[in-house]
């Protein structure tokens, strides 16, 4: 009778799961293997913005980066031009969302009421999906998913501590020993022949060198318009290493990318150069903003990366990839 009631007990724990701890073992290791699959597999998309302005054109880059899957906004100075701080601020927060990370370094038109701007790019570098170390704004070195964004400010605020050489030894110095996957230098300000206009030279070549020298891409604004250069082994001499799409970064070796179409306004071509792959400005039909997209970690290989510069309309002006061999 013992031997019956047992049975008969088994066979109803069975059917409701529980006599068998196996199966359950069998479908966690399944969630887990899961789990880590789609971690594998999970990419990081970087937008860059310069110049914004706080208009229609604005909200609709910012709206195109949210709509773009953008997981960090990195913005490369004039946020807007105007003396609203805290209405920038809350411009990002309303269309973003108020947790969403940013990064942002000082550009020319934010000096006069940098002390306003700065509390508010601190607050966003205090966000815990990124480790920020350094002055934020101006001299700041941000860890994001493996991902290294170093900030600096050269010919931004007049005085010895804002040198070009200070930006470039921050930039030195903070890459150095550094074991991230990914580099990325932001500054604001550029040098005559990296840019499309006609903007003098200002950020000297010390502080591209460095970022170069890193294998970091370097990101700028300024210059209202959008160029990406060939593969350089030199950024002074505008040296090509490879008239290729697909390139390779690494220590020596790296692309300088003009984003400075972040909603103010678009301008004309007035400078170029062989080293140029790719343009979009006034001259070329460019008639509204847009951002550079990097995606990083393609196929779940966390050196691959495709990048693309995207205006409002989705018309996609540049397309190309990078891998990482740092």
């Amino acid at each position: 009778m013992y031997k019956q009631l047992f049975a008969i007990t088994a066979i109803i724990l069975a059917l409701l799961g529980c006599g068998d701890s196996g199966s359950n073992k069998t479908n966690q290791t399944k969630s887990l293997n899961t789990l880590s699959t789609k971690s594998t597999n999970l990419t990081t998309k970087i937008a860059f913005i310069g110049d914004q302005g706080m208009n229609n054109s604005t909200k609709e880059v910012l709206k195109l980066i949210k709509d773009q899957g953008t997981d960090l906004l990195v913005i490369n100075g004039d946020f807007e031009y105007g003396d609203d701080p805290k209405g920038w601020a809350k411009m990002h927060e309303r269309i973003l969302g108020e947790d969403f990370p940013i990064i942002a370094v000082a550009g020319n038109h934010d000096e006069p009421l940098w002390k306003q701007y700065q509390p508010i790019i601190k607050r966003w570098q205090e966000n815990p999906k990124l480790d920020c170390t350094g002055v934020a704004g101006e001299y700041s070195s941000c860890s994001f998913r493996g991902i290294k964004i170093v900030t600096s400010v050269p010919d931004i605020f007049k005085t010895e501590r804002y040198s070009r050489q200070r930006s470039a030894k921050f930039v030195l110095n903070s890459f150095k020993d550094d074991n991230s996957i990914w580099r990325i230098c932001g500054f604001h300000k550029n040098m005559h022949a990296m840019q499309t206009g006609d903007k003098g030279d200002e950020s000297g070549w010390e502080v591209y060198e460095e970022c170069k020298n890193a294998g970091a891409m370097i990101t700028t604004g300024h210059e209202h318009a959008y160029a990406r250069s060939y593969l350089l082994d030199s950024i002074e001499n505008q040296s090509v290493l490879s008239y290729s799409n697909d390139m390779e970064l690494k220590e020596g070796q790296s692309i300088v990318v003009l984003s400075g179409v972040g909603g103010e306004s678009v301008r004309e071509e007035k400078n170029d150069g062989y080293w140029w792959a790719a343009k979009a400005n006034a001259t070329n039909g460019l008639k509204k903003g847009g951002a550079l997209f990097c995606e990083y970690g393609i196929s779940g290989d966390p050196r691959s990366a495709t990048c693309y510069f995207m205006d409002v309309d989705h018309n996609i002006w540049d397309r190309f990839s990078l891998r990482s061999n740092l």
